[in-house]
Order: structure tokens, then C-alpha cells, then sequence
């Protein structure tokens, strides 16, 4: 029994190498022993620690030691340390996926719907190409009225830079963003250099609620010199008096038209604190929406549903009413984008509803350059004075020949346009 045990262990302290086996560190001589041993211990057991160095942690196989930090050759038997060298590197290369597939996420996806890359270089104008329908909605070029030479005085108090003030509900939502194209970012745009755009936005709000600021507001705007800085107004509100009467922000029709009056007025009547002759207006209907578009959006949220397109409709109308009452041009944006939806008209942007909307209610890239080219056409038709073609920069431009001395520098500053 005690040979049969000593026989074992000796098997398994055996090692190849070259053409003599290792048994306890001293090499068996003779045919016989060799021929027997090497025959009768299986491959597994080839594998152990070395003699001469036990307890260094190292495995040896065929006189060669091994710390799982190189490669071992393909009929070597895994062993524990090998084992965690390949866990712990499949870990790192898993690790460093995750890291850069984030960041390309964040850098590609996240950038197109961030990046100020996207802007009227780009997107806009190869939207604004022919498609397979036909040319897109036609921009208007105004024709040009000739200049009051007695408008251009020295004037200590005339005003350099008009402006252009946007008095807007829910509709103006997202309107100076790059990933939607935002109208407004396209209007300050067109009159850089001639005036400044002030958007003066109120998301939910009624034009009850704007009807009781807006005083105010114009005043603010003007008070730096006379209200005829203020060369422009632009009024789109409705989209949330179109609500349903259940809600806090509904406002009956009637009301509506007479908020929306009360507001042209404050500017037109001469008995206004705000009368500004000079001050152009143009009125934007609500936009129609997506009723079921808008729904999805409200359950993502828990909210109910609040208005229609129905209703909205109503409020559309009714905004064109008060402008033919008043001699006020209309923006019909209700109109412009439903019979394009209905193949009513021939505008040619899309036939589907979901391309001009983000949620079901505002505006996204098509739909923000519907109502951006329906303003400037509105101008070009109604104010050409004031479409930035016939409106020079208050400063000429750069060219090499440009001297800071020049008279064209110093020129005089229109105090009315």
C-alpha cells in the first residue's frame, strides 16, 4: 500500500521535458522507467507546481513558468491565474465599449438635436429645395418703395437699430431652437444689421393674461426714445384660448376677438399711452394640431386631454375675422399647413401633419418654416419699406477699400423708416 501511495505521488509531481521526466527535481534514468511513467500519467496531470519553486505562485508547464500575463501555448490547461488575467482583460475591453459608445451617442445623436451646427446653412435651405412634389412655397420679393430723403436728417435722437417685437403664446415654444428650425431664429436673421428682434413669448398664456401686459410691455419697449423704434409687432396668440371651457386657460371666441382688438388698438388709436403710427402689425392664427399626437404626449405625462383641432380651427378663423375687421394682414398658419395636409394647395412642403408638429401642438423644422415664410411674404406684400431687401444695414458692409474715416461710416441714421 505505502508503494502504491509514494507511486501516485510521484505521478503527479511528473513534468516533460525533452526527452527525460522530472520526479521530485531528479531526472529517472534508464528506458524502462521512462517508457513506463510517461505512458501511464494522463495529459491533465501534466501541470504542477515546480519543485524548485514551491509556493512562488507561479505555474510551470514544460520547464517554462507562466504568471497568466502572457499567452500560453494552445495545449496548455487553464489555470486559476490565467483564468483572472482573461476575466479582469474582457472586462477592461467590455468597459472601454460601453465608454466609447456612449460617447458617440452623446456626440452624434445628442449633437444633431443640439449642435448650433444645425442652422439655416444647412438644414434649412436643403429643405427649402425643390422635392419630388414640385418648388417649395415661393418667397416674395418686395418691390422696393423709394426713400424719403427728408427721413434722413441728423438727428441727435433718432434710433439707430429699429425693432421687431414678437408677442407670442405656446406657438413661440421652441422658436429660437437649432434642432427645430425656430422661426424666430430666422426672422432676427433677415433684419441683423436693420433691427432687433424682441421676442416677448408667453407659453399658456391667454389673451386675457397678454391683453393685461402687453401696455406695459410696448412701453417698455419704446422708452428709450419715441415708439417709433418700434417698427414692427407681430401677434400670434390663440393657441391656448383654444383650450377646452373646462380648463384655466379657455377664453370664449367673442373674447377672443376682442382681446386680440383691444391689443391692435393700444398701437392704432390715438388716444393710446402707446399710439405709435409708425408701428406695423401682422396677426398669426393658432397652428393646427395633431389631436391624437397631442393626447400620447399628455398620457406620457398624466394629463388629459385639453383642446382639438376642431376647436383650434374656430380660434383660426376667428383671429382672419378680426384682421379684415381691423385692415390688419393675417398670417393663416391654421390654413397654410391643413390644406397642404388636405392636397387642397399647392405649397409643397408635406402631406403629413406630423411633419410640421413635435408633440401635436408645437411647432418643429417644417412647420417653424411655413410660418417663418408666411411673416416675411406678409411684409413683402403689405410693409416692403420694412423687408430687409429694400431696408439697408444701418452700416455699410466691409470691403477692402473700407476706411474708418469714410463719410459712409458717419452717415446719418433714418429716425422713421
Amino acid at each position: 500500500m505505502e508503494s502504491q501511495n509514494s507511486s501516485a505521488t510521484s505521478s503527479s509531481l511528473r513534468r516533460r521535458t525533452g526527452n527525460q521526466d522530472e520526479i521530485g527535481g531528479e531526472a529517472s534514468t534508464g528506458p524502462g522507467a521512462s517508457a513506463s511513467t510517461t505512458d501511464s500519467v494522463p495529459e491533465s496531470a501534466t501541470t504542477t507546481a515546480h519543485p524548485s519553486s514551491a509556493g512562488d505562485g507561479k505555474i510551470y508547464y514544460n520547464g517554462q513558468a507562466y504568471e497568466g500575463t502572457g499567452r500560453l501555448p494552445r495545449d496548455a490547461p487553464f489555470t486559476p491565474s490565467y483564468v483572472n488575467a482573461y476575466t479582469v482583460n474582457s472586462a477592461i475591453a467590455f468597459v472601454s465599449l460601453v465608454v466609447t459608445a456612449t460617447f458617440f451617442y452623446f456626440k452624434i445623436i445628442v449633437g444633431l438635436l443640439e449642435s448650433p451646427q444645425i442652422g439655416p446653412d444647412r438644414e434649412f435651405f436643403m429643405g427649402m429645395g425643390p422635392d419630388n412634389k414640385g418648388e417649395p412655397r415661393p418667397m416674395l420679393t418686395p418691390l422696393c418703395p423709394l426713400q424719403d430723403q427728408a427721413h434722413d436728417r441728423g438727428d441727435d435722437n433718432c434710433v439707430l437699430f429699429g425693432k421687431i417685437v414678437v408677442l407670442a403664446d405656446t406657438i413661440s415654444k421652441y422658436g429660437y431652437t437649432h434642432a427645430t428650425q425656430g422661426w424666430l431664429g430666422f426672422l432676427a436673421d433677415e433684419w441683423a444689421g436693420r433691427a432687433d428682434v424682441v421676442l416677448r413669448n408667453f407659453p399658456g398664456y391667454n389673451t386675457h393674461w397678454v391683453n393685461a401686459v402687453f401696455p406695459d410691455l410696448l412701453h417698455q419697449e419704446s422708452r428709450t426714445s419715441s415708439s417709433a423704434s418700434v417698427k414692427l409687432v407681430i401677434i400670434a396668440l390663440g393657441t391656448d384660448d383654444a383650450s377646452f371651457p373646462h380648463t384655466r386657460q379657455h377664453v370664449a371666441l367673442d373674447a377672443y376677438k376682442q382681446n386680440l382688438k383691444s391689443i391692435v388698438n393700444s398701437i392704432r388709436f390715438p388716444e393710446s399711452p402707446n399710439y405709435s403710427p409708425d408701428t406695423h402689425i401682422v396677426l398669426v392664427t393658432p397652428a393646427p394640431m395633431d389631436d391624437l399626437m397631442w393626447e400620447t404626449s399628455l398620457e406620457a405625462v398624466n394629463l388629459t386631454m385639453d383642446r382639438s383641432n376642431s376647436e383650434t380651427k374656430e380660434y383660426a378663423q376667428a383671429c382672419v375675422e378680426v384682421g379684415r375687421d381691423l385692415n390688419v394682414p393675417v398670417v393663416n398658419l391654421w390654413s397654410d399647413i391643413s390644406c397642404q395636409v388636405e392636397g387642397t394647395c399647392e405649397l409643397y412642403e408635406s402631406d403629413q401633419l406630423q411633419d410640421y408638429l413635435m408633440d401635436g401642438l408645437h411647432l418643429k423644422r417644417m412647420g417653424n418654416e411655413v410660418l417663418y415664410k408666411g411673416i416675411m411674404n406678409e411684409v413683402a406684400l403689405h410693409f416692403p419699406q420694412l423687408h430687409p431687401t429694400c431696408w439697408p444695414s444701418v452700416f455699410p458692409g466691409y470691403t477692402d477699400g473700407s476706411d474708418p474715416e469714410q463719410s459712409g461710416l458717419k452717415r446719418h441714421c433714418n429716425a422713421r423708416h
